[in-house]
């Protein structure tokens, strides 16, 4: 299904109300976030609140796992932003 026949079935069906369908946009190839900087965001906020407990209850192994995860989810982002570069610059090729 693509994205202006889902837009039209919510507008259809009053999902969306039909004086805010003209703010729905598809999203575009160039718009895609890659999956790697979602998972890095991800992994970077479970890091922060192992380590914010781990801080809290003077569990020192759990503080230095979050801090691990944090680090680790931060190279992963920065993984996927690079893919997001590359991808973009070979999209204008």
């Amino acid at each position: 299904m693509t994205a202006s026949a889902v837009k039209d079935a919510l507008v259809a069906t009053d999902a969306v109300p039909r004086r805010l369908s003209s703010t729905l946009t598809p999203l575009r190839e160039d718009h895609m976030v890659d999956k790697d900087r979602i998972a890095g965001s991800a992994k970077q906020a479970k890091g922060a609140i192992k380590k914010a407990v781990g801080k809290a209850t003077g569990d020192s192994k759990l503080e230095n796992e979050g801090a691990a995860d944090e680090v680790a989810g931060k190279v992963q982002n920065t993984v996927g932003g690079a893919k997001d570069a590359m991808r973009k610059a070979l999209n204008k090729i």
